[in-house]
């Protein structure tokens, strides 16, 4: 009969996986607070605001209030919907967008968002034009300014590499209308005085401007910086430009292009004209591409700030007020004030077992209201007691929930119960590296490239927020259904203190500095050091399949030393061993940033001045860093939509034993998870932005799903 549970339970799971494309499926309505409960919680907002701007955030805006809402994604996303369905003005709120999207851009990217900034918003009118009004006979560049690589089969067989999106391009009236499909656009709050503002007014002042109303000084301060663009070849349709791979190590500097005149009013832009561009030779192509990158990368940060700030006014004065008449407002507020209830456990439906760890069982769940997938770690209050473990427990809540990285498994909710403490985390579906390491034998060269680079991002995620993580192997390397790898199991990181000893991982993956001792046999002290070794015995197995340290040859070498058990043996290794990387495995560039991260000398190894010179090593020479610092790189391998963990069977279950029967939990233990619950507010919105994505798509509201009234209950 458990047997049959079990492949009912597994069923559901992947069937529950393999329908996330499909959209969200809730299975519980959104709670609405009554008026009265929405006045309180609105009160407490501020009451909060206004004790935070006293003690700590003096320049934070009001909550509620038109700067302090667009900071909010979800806030963002509502105004920018009631902009462009209730009061049909678009254009506006598109050049905010656009330019938050460009200030979250490099390199080539930002190069083809410049110029579609550009040529939609900023090309001066005729004289004779109504601001508002689109450029006369102007050719715009279409909504997918963004060149992405084809990513199936389909894609690629009707893709023409030198013709991306922003080449087809049609004569249409004014800049195109666009949607929000992101889930985390938000816009940064401004502090200016009502004397600056005045200033940059009369700075806008003059007889021309563009369709979004800025003109004068602000207009020709921001031409002036990016005229060098238009001397470039296919300058409008930035996707026939050369690839950024195509770029010579060496960047040179290059002397500047001499200056052309933008278009001025009744002038016609003409986008395309890219056949010079493909008609060139290889060399040119790459001189045109490096003084791309070297003059883009030398735009100022704050280009498009001044005529932001200029636009944001304007919508404030002209939608704002009836913005908070709207429904897309009572919308916001119940949604934020739904993000600031306690989270109970029934707002999760369990699904398959996934894991078990120290203290309670991985399971898949699914929030009722958002329909969103997700990894409920379960953690007994009685075991972590039992096993001393309550400074570990709320370490590993505090990293999860202060480390927000694409590159670390999420902390998205955490909650408890009487008996439990609870962590949502993050549904990695794909499995972990080890298990596929298993059924590969060792990993293609574009999958060691593309796993390290994101391992090491991650490593470098936590040393910037102060942690440590000590437990970098690959059966804590998991990956998501799209094949992106992702750091987890934050169990043993802690901060970084002046005296942090003691191993702690697994042995194999240990830094020898963990195990050595001083003259007094007191252990010494380590930092973020030992991550890098770590991280070096993963690479190197990614290769080879073979840890360093946990090989017959290290196990040979510590029992050649006289060690007498293998755990000994493979701590002598660590402590002692060079490795021989063999060439008919590793080339020269893979053995030898190997031998820098296995420096036995911590201040010697690789990584000692952060992931940045790890990164600048020649074994990573042909890898687009921008790619991958801003997640849009393809995964090299997508795993199979599976189960791909093992069974529930060998999973297993914890025994309730005499001495957990004995455990009494005090008042005292009970105030360790005091600070416990939390909701992870950029998770949160990346929830109902989803939802609500779905319903603009849709047409229609996205009602629960009627649970199954039989005696099995199907999670869809």
């Amino acid at each position: 009969m458990e047997e049959l549970q079990d492949a009912i339970e597994d069923a559901q799971y992947v069937s529950a996986i393999a329908s996330v494309e499909d959209g969200p499926r809730p299975v519980l309505p959104w709670e609405i607070p009554g008026e009265a409960e929405l006045a309180r919680w609105k009160d407490g907002l501020l009451a909060s605001h206004a004790k935070d701007k006293d003690c700590i955030f003096p320049s934070l805006p009001t909550p509620l209030g038109f700067d302090w809402t667009l900071a909010q994604a979800l806030g963002f996303f509502l105004f920018s919907a009631y902009m462009k369905e209730s009061v049909r003005e678009y254009v506006e709120i598109n050049f905010i967008e656009e330019v938050i999207r460009w200030k979250q851009s490099k390199g080539r990217l930002r190069a083809e968002k410049t110029a579609y900034i550009v040529i939609n918003y900023l090309t001066p009118l005729a004289e004779s034009s109504t601001v508002g009004d689109p450029p006369p006979e102007l050719a715009v560049v279409t909504p997918n300014a963004i060149a992405s690589p084809p990513t199936t089969d389909n894609e690629k067989k009707g893709h023409k590499e030198e013709l991306g999106p922003m080449s087809k391009i049609h004569p249409i009236v004014g800049p195109p209308k666009t949607e929000i499909t992101e889930y985390s656009l938000r816009r940064e709050p401004t502090d200016f005085s009502p004397q600056v503002m005045q200033e940059l007014h009369a700075r806008n002042s003059g007889p021309i401007k563009s369709c979004i109303g800025v003109g004068g000084k602000i207009l020709e301060s921001i031409m002036s910086k990016v005229d060098f663009m238009r001397n470039l070849p296919g300058f409008g349709s930035p996707s026939i430009l050369p690839k950024e791979g195509d770029i010579p190590s060496n960047n040179a500097a290059i002397p500047p292009v001499p200056p052309r005149r933008w278009a001025s009013a009744g002038d016609v832009v003409v986008v395309g004209g890219g056949s010079a561009a493909r008609s060139q030779s290889l060399s040119t192509m790459k001189s045109d591409m490096r003084r791309l990158s070297l003059m883009v990368s030398q735009l100022p940060e704050n280009l498009f700030d001044d005529a932001e700030l200029i636009v944001a006014e304007n919508i404030r004065e002209k939608y704002w007020d009836g913005f908070q008449k709207s429904e897309h407002h009572s919308k916001l507020l119940n949604f934020l004030w739904f993000q600031d209830r306690t989270v109970v456990e029934e707002d999760f439906f369990v699904m398959r077992v996934l894991g078990r760890g120290g203290f309670g069982l991985v399971t898949a769940c699914k929030k009722g209201t958002s329909g969103k997938l997700y990894a409920m770690k379960v953690m007994n209050k009685k075991r972590i007691k039992l096993k001393k473990a309550e400074k570990l427990t709320l370490s590993e809540q505090e990293c999860l929930a202060s480390v927000n990285s694409p590159f670390v498994v999420n902390l998205k909710y955490s909650f408890q119960s009487k008996t439990d403490v609870f962590l949502i985390l993050d549904l990695m579906t794909g499995g972990d590296l080890s298990y596929h390491l298993s059924q590969k034998g060792c990993f293609p060269r574009d999958e060691c490239l593309y796993y390290s680079a994101r391992i090491m991002l991650g490593l470098q995620a936590l040393h910037d927020k102060g942690y440590v993580y000590r437990d970098l192997k690959p059966e804590n390397c998991l990956l998501g259904e799209d094949g992106r790898v992702k750091l987890t199991d934050l169990g043993l990181a802690v901060k970084i203190t002046p005296d942090l000893h003691g191993a702690a991982g697994t042995r194999g993956y240990w830094a020898p500095e963990m195990l050595e001792r001083d003259d007094n046999g007191k252990r010494k002290n380590y930092g973020r050091m030992v991550d890098w070794f770590s991280f070096g015995c993963c690479l190197a197995e990614f290769i080879s399949g073979t840890s360093p340290f946990r090989s017959q040859i290290a196990l040979d070498f510590g029992l050649e030393k006289g060690e007498k058990t293998k755990e000994k043996a493979i701590d002598c290794a660590t402590r002692e061993m060079q490795p021989v990387f063999d060439g008919a495995k590793f080339d020269e560039d893979a053995a030898d940033i190997l031998r820098r991260l296995l420096d036995k000398n911590e201040v010697t190894r690789l990584g000692f001045h952060g992931c940045n010179e790890i990164m600048s090593h020649p074994y990573f020479r042909h890898l687009k860093w921008d790619d991958i610092i801003s997640d849009r790189m393809q995964p090299p391998f997508i795993p199979r939509t599976d189960v791909n963990a093992a069974s529930q069977s060998e999973i297993g279950t914890f025994a309730e034993d005499k001495a957990f029967h004995d455990t009494i939990l005090t008042e005292k233990d009970e105030a360790l998870y005091d600070n416990w619950n939390f909701t992870n507010p950029k998770a949160f919105a990346e929830e109902v932005i989803e939802f609500l994505i779905y319903e603009r798509e849709t047409g229609k509201p996205l009602l629960p799903i009627p649970q199954n009234p039989t005696c099995c209950c199907t999670i869809l």
